[in-house]
């Protein structure tokens, strides 16, 4: 364990609403919490989770209510300078029933089918799918990312975009009989996520403390715990993927 880097003290830290298995809030666990709990916990820190809809995170640390942003990367609306080395990697993907044998191969395929996104999608997930989806009545987000996956599994929309760990883990805590067979299709690149650090001093220890609990194996344990592929393997040309549990 590294010694404690500066004074020891309870940080605030903002975490988007419930993600699993990034972010399980009923029991304070999850990929991220404890990932961020063994970094501080090295630096001599405990760590105080404070649970927000995904979107507002970038606000409150911006305005001084936390120590910490969970979650955040240069594509959001923040002081880039501000951001610590990445933490997280995600890949959003849209997935689709495969009863409905959608033809998806990029996101243009999308313009008319109803979807459901998570919180900032459409200001995070590039250019050309804001202006694809801006305006349009069949596209919404919501944070309730379980929902979501309900909506795609009960016909209430075509497709879903969010994280392809999300989207699995919160398939195989749906009742068995809505468990439809779906369709993966891999439109986005995956995405690295840092924290919204704005104290420098701070950040600076938590990159150090974050790149020993990397090199010292807990990292991949962590991952492992989680069921969690390792999202470095999908940094080849997207594809479609059939998905049969």
């Amino acid at each position: 364990m590294l010694a404690p880097l500066s004074h020891a003290r309870t940080l605030n830290v903002i975490v988007g609403w419930d993600k699993p298995p990034y972010v399980l809030s009923s029991t304070h666990m999850g990929v991220e919490l404890e990932l961020m709990r063994a970094v501080l916990n090295d630096m001599g820190h405990e760590i105080l989770p404070i649970y927000v809809p995904f979107g507002r995170t970038v606000r409150l640390v911006e305005q001084g209510f936390a120590d910490i942003g969970l979650t955040v990367n240069e594509k959001h609306d923040i002081d880039k300078s501000i951001l610590s080395n990445p933490y997280i990697i995600y890949q959003n993907v849209a997935v689709t029933r495969a009863e409905s044998m959608f033809t998806i191969n990029d996101i243009n395929d999308l313009q008319d089918k109803s979807v459901v996104a998570f919180q900032t999608a459409s200001s995070v997930l590039g250019e050309p799918f804001h202006t694809l989806m801006a305006g349009r009545s069949r596209y919404i987000e919501m944070p309730e990312q379980e929902r979501q996956v309900s909506m795609l599994l009960l016909g209430s929309v075509d497709a879903v975009i969010m994280d392809r760990n999300i989207f699995t883990y919160l398939k195989a805590s749906m009742p068995k009989q809505h468990r439809r067979d779906t369709v993966i299709h891999e439109l986005f690149p995956v995405s690295l996520y840092s924290a919204a650090i704005p104290n420098a001093a701070l950040r600076s220890d938590f990159n150090l403390a974050l790149a020993h609990f990397i090199d010292d194996g807990r990292y991949d344990t962590l991952l492992k715990k989680y069921g969690l592929d390792n999202q470095l393997s999908y940094l080849q040309a997207p594809t479609t993927v059939a998905d049969k549990q």
